[in-house]
């Protein structure tokens, strides 16, 4: 009985969230009981308008927090050359697509969270990858292709891991 108290008692979805890369496919909202879980940051690689997300170790100054509306995640951030401050929205995946975002409107994606904390695309969430980038960086890509990407989860939690 105090297994069903505890389990209801956990929220079924969050609304404001970090993201976390996990060798770990089932849904814990505590950072801290994920598995191997590794920080996500946005990056704007030479100054483009799009951003992309990619791991950061612990000693960041801050980390983004996300919503998700209408499929795609949702994140204020600085814009390009530190002008401004912008809400960037995220673009529809495909198949070897990075995770990118821009500070404009987007149609509805086609993100989700499966069981409120699994990162989906289409409904599925295994696919996500961690690739090599430009400037050393590892990017989020949906199944990613290549020799530099290896197979992650993304997964939402209340807390920073680290």
């Amino acid at each position: 009985m105090g297994f069903a108290l505890l389990t209801s008692a956990l929220p079924t979805e969050l609304k404001d969230f970090f993201l976390v890369t996990t060798t770990q496919a089932e849904a814990s909202p505590i950072s801290p009981d994920v598995q191997a879980a590794s920080a996500t940051s946005l990056f704007a690689p030479y100054y483009q308008p799009n951003l992309l997300l990619r791991l950061i170790g612990p000693g960041y100054g801050s980390l983004p927090i996300f919503t998700l509306e209408s499929g795609n995640l949702h994140t204020f951030a600085s814009g390009p050359h530190g002008q401004g401050y912008f809400e960037y929205n995220s673009t529809t995946l495909t198949t070897n697509g990075e995770l990118q975002f821009l500070a404009e409107e987007q149609p509805e994606g086609n993100l989700g969270l499966s069981d409120g904390y699994l990162l989906t695309v289409d409904g599925k969430s295994e696919g996500w990858t961690i690739c090599d980038g430009l400037l050393s960086s590892r990017i989020l890509r949906w199944k990613g292709e290549g020799e530099g990407c290896v197979g992650t989860v993304l997964q939402a939690v209340a807390e920073a891991p680290y």
